[in-house]
């Protein structure tokens, strides 16, 4: 049982190390390859050194590792919102409650790291606690953007991520109420290190793909690709009633509209709707693909001198937007500039009305 346990964490270790650089070298320019190779870096002192009895990592290695390792469920909270957020950022609330899972975890940082008593075990039972919430929140994220999802394969993931995240995270906190936060019985470590192995060759075989060309010392020839891929007739049938539900019905300024209320207007099944949406037309959330209406709609009544003492409140909601703050955000990712900046500027170059 011990080598078993030896064998999942050097196999683990060993796939994480290749996945870090092929990541550095191939996709660091994607949010959440950068995300997944944090992520990575801090599960290799977890599956390598947590609970192992039987061997040793040298103490200065150990220590800067664990700078890493002791954050884990952070970089798993940032990578999974990243990875199902097209849009995501990190902001004032991931910052925060990263600073303050850091903070209570600085009180035992050194027994953690030499494996002994915790002088401050309720701030251990405080990130537990935390850990919950995490996981939680992971969940609920991955599973309630699913219906607005456009990216089929990525729909097809969300419930098996969401639910293998979590399953690791509760086995981990459980081992730690039943036997201790260091010591485990080895059986139970190399069922904990097997889940773990299992989960990163999954991921290693959802990442990595093979280039055969490679193997010739040669590139295939690119391939000029069409901004817009040719609709067959049925597809171009279901565009046109897309695009006039969406452009003469205006539906994009209803704020509730969902996609399956839209595929009903079109008297078309949803999946295809999500297909001519994402393959057709480019976007990967439906509140994406609404946003760019409601976002041009926006503008010109902004830009508009008429219009000009209207509240940008009023102006948000009259677009389709939910909320202010939601229109503010989409607003300074699209234009660059806040709402009244841009009217400000836009108004400014309008020449005065007799």
């Amino acid at each position: 049982m011990q080598f078993l346990d030896l064998y999942f964490r050097l196999a683990s270790v060993t796939l994480l190390l290749v996945m870090i650089i092929l990541i550095m070298r191939d996709a660091w320019d994607v949010r959440p390859a950068r995300f997944g190779a944090l992520l990575a870096f801090s599960l290799i002192d977890v599956v390598s050194t947590d609970g192992a009895t039987y061997w040793s990592t040298p103490i200065g290695l150990q220590y800067l590792l664990s700078l890493l390792s002791v954050n884990t469920a952070i970089f798993i909270w940032w990578f999974s919102l990243s990875l199902f957020d097209d849009d995501f950022r990190l902001g004032r609330l991931e910052w925060g409650v990263a600073a303050l899972w850091f903070a209570l975890g600085i009180p035992n940082f050194n027994a953690f790291v030499l494996e002994t008593d915790l002088p401050y075990p309720w701030t251990a039972y405080a990130r537990s606690i935390m850990a919950v919430m995490i996981v939680a929140h992971i969940v609920y994220r991955a599973l309630a953007g699913r219906r607005t999802d456009l990216v089929e394969k990525r729909r097809r993931a969300r419930i098996l991520f969401a639910f293998a995240i979590a399953a690791l995270f509760l086995i981990d906190l459980w081992s730690e109420f039943a036997f201790g936060f260091h010591i485990q019985p080895i059986w139970f470590s190399a069922f904990e290190h097997g889940a773990f192995f299992g989960v990163i060759v999954w991921g290693a075989f959802w990442l990595l793909r093979f280039d055969k060309q490679a193997l010739m010392f040669d590139r295939p020839a690119p391939q000029i690709i069409s901004a817009a891929p040719a609709l067959n007739p049925k597809e171009q049938l279901l565009h046109k009633k897309l695009i006039d539900i969406i452009k003469a019905e205006k539906a994009y300024l209803e704020p509730d509209l969902s996609i399956s209320a839209l595929a009903d207007r079109m008297a078309a099944p949803e999946h295809q709707v999500r297909a001519l949406i994402n393959k057709a037309m480019g976007h990967r959330n439906f509140r994406s693909f609404l946003n760019g209406y409601r976002m041009k709609n926006a503008q010109a009544e902004l830009a508009d001198p008429e219009k000009a003492g209207l509240p940008i409140l009023t102006i948000a909601m009259d677009s389709g937007f939910a909320s202010l703050s939601s229109f503010n955000r989409a607003f300074k990712e699209t234009t660059g500039r806040t709402p009244s900046a841009f009217r400000e500027e836009e108004l400014r170059q309008k020449p005065p009305q007799n």
